[in-house]
């Protein structure tokens, strides 16, 4: 009983707290030009941080650990997303980001990553852009307290998901939760991840 309580609480210390990237020159992605992005595209990534391993030690289904919304913004390919200890200073709080691909993707972030698309209309699109740039314009901080309930602020998958939800009504985890002692109801990386209806458009692996 000891250990299950330790390892949610070891979790969330470290995603909370802490912070580590790799070592050596810090490289921008370069997406091939062969891939073509859409708004509503998800962005998987896996890193080498202490929060990474804390995610894959918890959640055992899936390569990634964090997760944003693509978004076209004045003709550059953004990704939207929440992420905690990614300050530009230490006076920055934890909040939701609005960035490139090719940072999102960055060598001291990303070991590995993926774009993957659920099947939207082009209306689908100007919905999900609408919502994104709603939420981006509120800014609005990065959930420490895992709240589902709560809109005023949200960590990575819960952000995508609730983009979904609200602009188009379709729920990417269909229901799937992580439940871990002291903690409310959790969507993971897993969860969206195992939505049949995404569809695999680039994976890279440095």
């Amino acid at each position: 009983m000891a250990y299950g309580l330790f390892l949610p609480l070891f979790f969330l210390l470290l995603l909370l707290t802490t912070g580590c990237h790799r070592g050596g020159r810090v490289e921008e992605f370069v997406l091939p030009d062969t891939v073509q992005l859409q708004t509503g595209d998800l962005v998987f990534r896996r890193g080498e941080s202490r929060e990474s391993r804390a995610v894959t030690t918890v959640d055992h289904r899936s390569d990634y650990t964090h997760v944003g919304m693509v978004m076209n913004v004045k003709g550059r390919w953004m990704v939207l997303h929440a992420v905690p200890n990614e300050r530009a200073t230490k006076q920055e709080q934890d909040s939701v980001k609005l960035e490139s691909v090719g940072t999102f993707f960055r060598s001291d972030r990303a070991v590995k990553g993926g774009v993957y698309r659920y099947p939207v209309t082009p209306e689908d699109t100007l919905r999900l852009l609408q919502k994104g740039r709603d939420i981006y314009g509120r800014h609005l901080l990065f959930d420490g307290q895992f709240d589902l309930e709560d809109t005023t602020a949200f960590y990575c998958t819960e952000l995508v998901w609730f983009l979904y939800q609200q602009a188009l009504h379709i729920d990417l985890s269909e229901g799937r939760r992580h439940h871990l002692p002291l903690f409310p109801e959790l969507i993971f990386c897993s969860d969206i991840f195992e939505n049949k209806q995404l569809t695999e458009i680039f994976t890279f692996k440095r």
